[in-house]
C-alpha cells in the first residue's frame, strides 16, 4: 500500500533533521505545502507519547542569535538583534521520546 505525502514526510523526519527544502527535493512538492503538512505532523505527533516533533531552530549567521523560542514552522524574516536577513533555515525532526535533545 502507497504511503501518503504526510506520512512519507513524518517518516522522513524520523532519519534525520531536515529543513522544508530538502523535504520538498524528497516528496516532490513545494515548500508551502511541506509547511501545511508539518502543522498536521506536529499534533499528529503530539497525541503519540512515543515520539516528539523538536524544532531545530533557525539562527542568525552575522551574529549568531539563536530563535529558541519561536515555534512556527515557517522561516523567520530577519534577526530582531541585528536585523541580519542571513538566517539558516529552521529543520525539523521527529525522535522517539526518551531520547533528549538539545
Amino acid at each position: 500500500m502507497d504511503r501518503t505525502p504526510r506520512q512519507r514526510i513524518a517518516d522522513l523526519l524520523t532519519l534525520a533533521p531536515m529543513t522544508t527544502q530538502q523535504i520538498a527535493a524528497v516528496v516532490k512538492m513545494s515548500e508551502r505545502q511541506v509547511e501545511d503538512h508539518l502543522g498536521h505532523i506536529m499534533k499528529t505527533v503530539a497525541r503519540d507519547r512515543s515520539s516528539r516533533f523538536v524544532l531545530h531552530p533557525s539562527e542568525c549567521k552575522d551574529c549568531d542569535f539563536v530563535f529558541r523560542d519561536r515555534h512556527r514552522i515557517t522561516r523567520p524574516s530577519r534577526c530582531p538583534q541585528c536585523r541580519s536577513e542571513l538566517l539558516t533555515d529552521p529543520r525539523y525532526s521527529v525522535v522517539p521520546s526518551a531520547l533528549q535533545e538539545n
